[in-house]
């Protein structure tokens, strides 16, 4: 299963999440979480896109998982940058 994050940045109330939460469980979906105006939910690719359709206003992306890298040299680059002022 994969995960999407459902948001709607028109509604930020607590009752419009729950009221999403409520129908993606009965389309069959796993809620992960849910902060305002956003929710993580784990489900196939069509259960996504028919919790998408049951939630009209709301849009989904897949959830991307990334890392940032540190800067190597961060000192160096400030006391350039210092120098150059």
């Amino acid at each position: 299963m994969d995960r999407y994050v459902f948001f709607n940045a028109d509604s930020r109330d607590a009752k419009t999440l729950t009221a999403a939460k409520k129908t993606a469980r009965a389309l069959g979906a796993t809620v992960v979480g849910g902060a305002a105006g956003s929710m993580l939910i784990e489900a196939a690719p069509t259960k996504a896109a028919l919790v998408a359709k049951a939630l009209p206003g709301w849009r989904y992306t897949p959830e991307r998982k990334t890392a940032r890298v540190p800067e190597r040299r961060p000192l160096q680059r400030a006391k350039l940058a210092a120098g150059k002022a």
